[in-house]
């Protein structure tokens, strides 16, 4: 074959051999394809990946197995069951125990009221125990008439602000935010008077009694306050200077219905009228006898005088 270009005849015949027969070209590997087999080991030895990892940290922390955290672990239980046992024995069940202060009848209200304004006339203030299912338990308020209940304090509650808001419009005075006013005023006297029962009670080492007694007790005295109130705005400007007396018998009567109701909390005793903690001493005893009378006499005679102007 000729070379049709001049070039020489060597050169020729190797650049039509390559023609004829190419060479294979090879293509540079992908980024990724080392990342692609490197997978696949990882799928088919996950064992030993994961004892490898292992390896690589030795130190790695335990906290299942630290005794530190185990400590913790304890006293927080401790601490949650410790809580737990007082809120029973303070306040119990909101579906059980509570349920006991609304056990009421038409008679025990009607006999309650009579007996916190004329308080003379009863003569066993001890509460009504029964044992059932092998616990003393008393009697609810429908079966015993020293038994404390919630449906009294409440009630009069509602209808001591009723009740001033009403004699407030007929004076010409009445406006809607005096249901607030007097509403936020009264449940602060209220609470007020809880806590420093509450608190007499833990300094005197008392016996732990529940927080729906204390509001009982606490709550008895507007029944007092709304008989001064209607008598005040009714026949008050009669009486003159005899209002004043009604006022001091109506305290007397809260504070000696008060004092022998709370003694039985505050002096336990048993059948035969004799303290039964042995523990408390004459001088303790005494203590306690002048804690009642400044609760019953003194503190619940200032909120009256307060409350009933």
């Amino acid at each position: 074959m000729s070379n049709p270009y001049g070039y020489s005849n060597d050169v020729y015949q190797q650049q039509q051999s390559n023609l004829q027969h190419p060479q294979p070209q090879y293509s540079q590997p992908l980024p990724n394809s080392n990342a692609h087999q490197h997978s696949q080991q990882q799928q088919q030895h996950p064992g030993q990946q994961s004892t490898g990892a292992q390896q690589q940290h030795p130190n790695q922390f335990n906290f299942l197995n630290d005794p530190a955290a185990a400590l913790a672990s304890q006293f927080a239980r401790s601490g949650f069951q410790q809580s737990n046992q007082y809120i029973q024995d303070n306040f119990g069940t909101i579906s059980g125990d509570i349920k006991y202060y609304f056990q009421v009848s038409n008679s025990y209200v009607f006999k309650k009221i009579l007996l916190i304004l004329f308080p003379f006339q009863q003569k066993d203030w001890s509460r009504i125990s029964t044992k059932e299912t092998g616990i003393n338990q008393y009697l609810p308020p429908s079966h015993d008439i020293n038994a404390p209940d919630l449906y009294i304090p409440i009630m009069s509650f509602i209808t001591y602000i009723l009740l001033w808001a009403a004699f407030q419009g007929l004076n010409g005075e009445f406006h809607p935010q005096l249901f607030g006013y007097l509403a936020s005023q009264t449940l602060a006297f209220s609470i007020l008077d809880v806590v420093i029962f509450k608190i007499g009670l833990y300094l005197l080492n008392c016996s732990q009694i529940k927080i729906y007694d204390i509001v009982s007790f606490a709550g008895y005295k507007y029944v007092s306050i709304i008989m001064l109130l209607v008598i005040k705005h009714t026949v008050g400007s009669y009486l003159g200077i005899f209002y004043y007396l009604v006022v001091f018998v109506l305290i007397i009567c809260l504070s000696v219905f008060l004092m022998r109701s709370l003694r039985f909390i505050i002096l336990p005793t048993n059948g035969t009228n004799s303290t039964v903690n042995n523990n408390v001493t004459s001088k303790q005893r005494k203590i306690r006898i002048q804690f009642l009378f400044v609760y019953s006499v003194l503190i619940q005679g200032v909120i009256i005088l307060y409350m009933s102007k």
